[in-house]
């Protein structure tokens, strides 16, 4: 039998397994997550059903380790009286403990841990305003540069996460590039096939983000238009997310959230069967505090609000954290 055949078999199948571990909106696995996330300029945590609700530390763009445990996050840099440059802090959860491990970045992303928690990857700009990745250990040591706009013809990096494989994925207007945290690009895939006829419409702000338990799954973001409501709120096209399954085939996806809903920025659980993301439903749209953190499964069902706030990233496994 082939493999898309099984899967369409088997979405119904899984949307009422899925369902029957639903109660009013808690989801069994989800309380294993641990999510950190930006309000305010604070770093805040809930776990995956949005209770335990916490604050942090002050910073932004904050990303968790693998094992929920360790947040990296940026600050105002102590040493820039501009304001435009931040610091690279890191916070041990569970002893509270904080150090500074990289000083005076022009941050362009927030941080991403690799899969062992070892490493910590961000994109930052040049003097030059040129992006370029950087990676560096959680002590602060090993401080590298691995790809740099302009280098193997890349463009304007943009987002960035770490691949079950290892790698660091951005992409820019054109490509989609995995690349080597040590240095240099493993390969490079045009967006046409993954995202087909959307990848004309992609910017800076669209995100990918491969499924920690199968590399030939991503969530991507994308633009679509809007509800009538939302058009006349905002005056610009919605966001979506949709998933792609490069075995299906060039540009085959589908998309996981409702048409009333905004949605960017999305990160799997550890497991590969939930999708945080940060959006709004049109009935938000004109809210002074419109930005949210919403959790949906792999499959588009068990859409929950979770908190007020942006820039969700997610781990698991260390319950200290709530």
């Amino acid at each position: 039998m082939k493999r898309s055949f099984w899967r369409a078999a088997m979405v119904p199948i899984l949307f009422f397994c899925l369902s029957g571990l639903t109660d009013h909106g808690v989801f069994a696995g989800a309380a294993d997550d641990v999510l950190v996330f930006e309000r305010e300029g604070w770093v805040w945590s809930c776990d995956g059903n949005g209770r335990g609700l916490a604050r942090l530390a002050r910073g932004a763009r904050p990303g968790i380790s693998p094992d929920g445990r360790m947040v990296a996050f940026f600050r105002p840099a102590q040493a820039d009286a501009s304001g435009d440059a931040s610091d690279l802090w890191v916070r041990d959860l569970k002893r509270g403990h904080e150090a500074r491990i990289v000083a005076s970045l022009l941050a362009a992303s927030a941080p991403a841990w690799s899969n062992d928690g070892a490493r910590i990857a961000f994109l930052a700009r040049d003097d030059q305003a040129l992006t370029r990745i950087v990676t560096v250990n959680v002590d602060g040591s090993a401080l590298r540069v691995p790809l740099r706009e302009g280098d193997e013809e890349a463009g304007f990096l943009c987002s960035l996460a770490f691949t079950p494989e290892g790698a660091v994925l951005v992409h820019d207007m054109v490509r989609a590039y995995w690349v080597d945290p040590d240095g240099g690009v493993l390969k490079a895939v045009p967006l046409e096939k993954i995202m087909g006829s959307l990848a004309g419409g992609v910017t800076s702000s669209d995100r990918f983000a491969v499924c920690p338990t199968d590399p030939a799954v991503l969530v991507f973001s994308h633009g679509v238009p809007g509800t009538p409501r939302f058009e006349k709120i905002m005056h610009e096209p919605s966001s979506a997310l949709s998933l792609h399954d490069s075995w299906v085939g060039v540009g085959k996806n589908m998309r996981i959230t409702p048409r009333d809903i905004t949605a960017f920025d999305p990160v799997w659980s550890r497991d590969g069967k939930r999708i945080y993301f940060i959006g709004y439903k049109d009935t938000q749209a004109a809210d002074a505090d419109m930005f949210r953190v919403l959790r949906i499964d792999r499959f588009g069902s068990g859409l929950k609000e979770l908190a007020l706030g942006e820039g969700v990233a997610a781990g698991s496994g260390f319950a200290g954290a709530r």
